[in-house]
This record gives C-alpha cells, structure tokens and sequence, in this order.
C-alpha cells in the first residue's frame, strides 16, 4: 500500500506541476500578444524619411559625434542634408538614427556613406528600416563596412545585400567590403 500511495502523491505532484506549466503557457500567450501590440505601435509610429529640419539634422551630427568621439564628419553630413541625401529614422518624435546617401559619388551608383544607430536603439530594426527605404527607392544601391565591423556586416546579410568584394590599404589590417543590393 505504500508504494502505491506514493505513486498516487508523484501523480498528483505530476497534475499541478502541468497545471501551472499550463497556466505559465497561457500567461506567456498573453505576452506574447501583448509584446505584438506593443512592437505593431512602435512599428506604426516609426518614420523613416528625408531629414527637413534643423533640428534633425543636428540631431544627426550629435549621434555621429558621440559614435565617432568627434565632430569631423559635422560638414559632410550637413551637406547631405542639403542634398537631399539623409535619412532618419524617428520614433515619438526622436531621430533615433539616420543614413547619409550619396547619388552619383560611387560610380555614378547610390551608395549609403554612413548609417548610424543610436546605441539605446539598436536592434530594433532601425538599421534595416533605413536600408530599405533607400534601396526601395532604387534599382542597384551600394554600401561599404569594414571587416571589423560585424554588426554592419550582420545587418547587411540579414537584409539580404550582397557582398561583392574587399578593397584592402584603406585602412591598414581592416579592409573596406562593398555590397549592394540583391
């Protein structure tokens, strides 16, 4: 008779622990639809656009500075605003990232100089986002990272470009890798 009362007490112990393995479930459902909810808002507000104002063109220059520790690319990427040539993503109101493009500079081809995240809003798709906005724009748009740079690397792969090809001296021990468009 003990043993099978313990049988009946692991079968029991069984049944709640599925009990509440099952209401975890259905909680993890409600988050799950919650975080859905939450990502399709964020996604509806997210702008991705030309920069117009001032305030989002220093918006742009402050990133870049805080990225790059300096403010020497300041000019280029204002005359790109000038251009007609940068694009930020926004979100609330926020420039929370941008690309400069530059019509005709690389083999009279697109090709995006630079794309910067801001460091609280990476791998939100903000990146990916101002990818395709350009290269939806465009039959063949062009970008170049250098090696090192992974995370670029990775976000270009993922959004299906294609790698053409190393150019090596540009910067010593990192060569500079070009991709375009699919």
């Amino acid at each position: 008779m003990s043993g099978t009362s313990g049988v009946v007490v692991c079968r029991f112990r069984l049944a709640e622990l599925m009990v509440t393995a099952l209401r975890a479930f259905a909680d993890i459902k409600k988050y799950a639809r919650y975080l859905r909810f939450i990502v399709g808002f964020a996604e509806a507000a997210l702008e991705i656009r030309k920069a117009t104002t001032s305030d989002e063109i220093a918006r742009a220059v402050a990133m870049d500075e805080a990225h790059l520790g300096s403010n020497k690319r300041a000019d280029y990427i204002k005359a790109r605003a000038e251009n007609g040539g940068l694009r930020v993503a926004v979100l609330r109101d926020e420039v929370l990232a941008f690309c400069c493009l530059d019509n005709g500079y690389f083999f009279e081809k697109p090709f995006i100089s630079l794309l910067i995240v801001s460091v609280d809003a990476r791998r939100r798709g903000l990146g990916a986002g101002l990818l395709s906005h350009v290269s939806s724009a465009s039959t063949e748009v062009w970008t170049s990272t250098n090696r090192s740079n992974a995370a670029m690397r990775k976000l270009l792969d993922k959004a299906g470009w294609r790698y053409c090809g190393e150019l090596r001296g540009l910067d010593e021990g990192d060569p500079e890798r070009f991709y375009k468009t699919a």
